[in-house]
């Protein structure tokens, strides 16, 4: 629930008025679900977590349902919202309407004529999140050009919401759409709230364990209060429900350790040297083409998430950030081209490999094996290291899979007649199974590495590249030659390179966790 603020007058209660307008588009019951707050970071020990102290502007944005999507009709809105260049606060709120709602985009529209006619210049929260964990654009704040993220933002500044009585100013308002005074709200909002906490928390540098004095409209200076809290602990009123009100500890945890797992996005390289980064990975530059002695093959991901390598056909290896320069194969004499590269856990060494299968160990990386003197069917492609680090798999262009140390074997396609070539390889992180890809982007899957679609059944505007399993199993994205990113299962959609690629792009490492 929210309050007029400035020249925005309430003629009625918002309560009164969201419940009578709460059936826009409603016409079946949705069953509530009592949510359980994720138990994977609900016993999370962040007494070594450094929080988050400085904004993190490329953290990626969860998807939204824009306000023209939700059908907002723009020209029923007042002019005169006001912006903010920094956020404090966020405050989360219920909207006190029915839980037996089915069309949340009518809702939202209820919600919006509502305010409008009880004198508000717009809809007063700036996101709503539906009990399917739908994020809803609320307030207007600019135009935005096809193609880009509805921040909430315009030019670096908030808008300012209605959403709370004098604490408006530097403050962000979420709506979560029911009544949660009795009833828990379904853990797909919760999971959806956390999301949109953490992205705020990052993009604004908010403590989400923290408070700090605030000081309201009227010049009234509030002590202790939370940076995420709810609506009654702003004004006296029953608003966000007291079974949120209840999750608003645990949900600050689940922030925080949301932020503290750090790195969330991918690294696309191209021939020409270029590297393109996503979510909330910096790009720390490439490489000219010029001074290259040999083609360009791809990108390695430093664990910690702040370098990466870029690797040639030599074994000519250049290092950005964090990643750092353990030897290479650039100056000596080889049987066979460099084809693949993989860092250690450590990010202290990595592997490279020659498509005679050759194996070469820099820095902490440990030889388990190789096919230098074997005899191949056909040529090796690339090398994969198990999530110990104690071995590793080679794979080659029919498929063929040979395990070293800790890598267990699974299967191959070694055998199989194929369509096209394979192109890459993705292990499981629980080394209980991996992925093969083919240059038509059709998945081969062995162990317990699910299906969860494949290129080939996708338009496609180019060859695949590569593939990039999810950090928890249960997806995969592929990289085309013109920098296209295809994702599948639980991998975040954060966007391709499509469009901005010179030459055609190599490789694609990173960190794809779920949102």
């Amino acid at each position: 629930m929210g309050e007029p603020v400035h020249n925005e007058k309430r003629l009625v209660s918002r309560r009164a008025a969201l419940q009578l307008g709460a059936g826009a588009g409603a016409v079946a019951a949705l069953a509530p679900h009592l949510a359980r707050l994720d138990r994977a970071t609900s016993g999370v020990d962040l007494g070594d977590v450094e929080l988050t102290a400085a904004q993190r502007l490329n953290w990626p944005a969860p998807r939204i349902v824009t306000r023209a999507q939700w059908g907002a009709d723009e020209r029923l809105r007042k002019r005169g919202v006001g912006y903010d260049a920094d956020v404090s606060k966020i405050v989360v709120h219920h909207t006190g309407t029915p839980n037996s709602v089915s069309d949340y985009a009518g809702l939202a529209r209820g919600i919006y004529t509502n305010e409008l006619n009880n004198g508000y210049l717009d809809i007063a929260y700036n996101w709503l999140i539906d009990p399917h964990g739908r994020i809803y654009e609320g307030r207007w704040a600019k135009d935005y050009p096809r193609g880009y993220v509805h921040t909430g933002e315009r030019e670096r500044e908030n808008v300012m919401g209605a959403h709370a009585l004098h604490f408006n100013e530097n403050t962000i308002g979420i709506g979560l759409m029911g009544d949660y005074s009795s009833v828990a709200p379904t853990r797909a909002m919760v999971r959806s709230l956390v999301t949109l906490l953490s992205w705020k928390c990052a993009r604004w540098g908010i403590n989400p364990l923290g408070s700090s004095p605030y000081v309201n409209s009227v010049g009234q200076r509030v002590t202790g209060l939370a940076n995420i809290c709810g609506h009654r602990d702003t004004y006296a009123t029953a608003c966000p429900g007291a079974t949120v009100e209840r999750m608003l500890p645990q949900l600050r945890i689940q922030v925080a350790a949301r932020i503290a797992r750090g790195a969330l996005g991918y690294w696309i390289a191209t021939s020409s040297g270029q590297v393109f980064s996503f979510g909330n990975l910096p790009n720390l530059g490439g490489i000219d083409a010029r001074r290259l002695k040999a083609p360009l093959l791809g990108v390695c991901a430093h664990p910690n998430g702040s370098g990466y390598w870029l690797y040639a056909q030599d074994g000519g290896i250049f290092t950005f950030g964090d990643a750092k320069f353990f030897g290479s194969t650039g100056s000596r004499r080889l049987n066979q081209p460099i084809v693949g590269m993989a860092p250690t856990v450590s990010g202290k060494g990595y592997w490279l490999v020659a498509r005679d299968g050759g194996v070469f160990c820099f820095g902490d990386a440990k030889f388990f094996g190789s096919t230098g003197g074997r005899r191949l069917n056909s040529p090796i492609l690339g090398i994969t290291a198990t999530a110990s680090g104690k071995g590793y798999w080679l794979f080659a262009q029919d498929g063929g899979i040979f395990a070293f140390g800790d890598a267990k074997f699974f299967g191959s396609t070694g055998g199989r007649r194929l369509n096209q070539p394979i192109v890459g390889m993705g292990a499981r992180p629980q080394n209980d199974g991996y992925w093969m890809v083919a240059r038509d982007g059709g998945i081969f899957g062995f162990g317990h590495a699910p299906y969860k679609g494949s290129g080939a059944s996708e338009p496609r505007s180019a060859p695949t590249v590569s593939i990039t399993p999810s950090t928890s199993g249960n997806g995969y994205a592929l990289l085309l030659a013109d920098g296209s990113y295809l994702p599948f299962g639980d991998v975040p959609k954060l966007g391709g390179a499509n469009g901005r690629v010179s030459g055609v792009a190599v490789g694609m490492a990173g960190y794809l966790k779920p949102l």
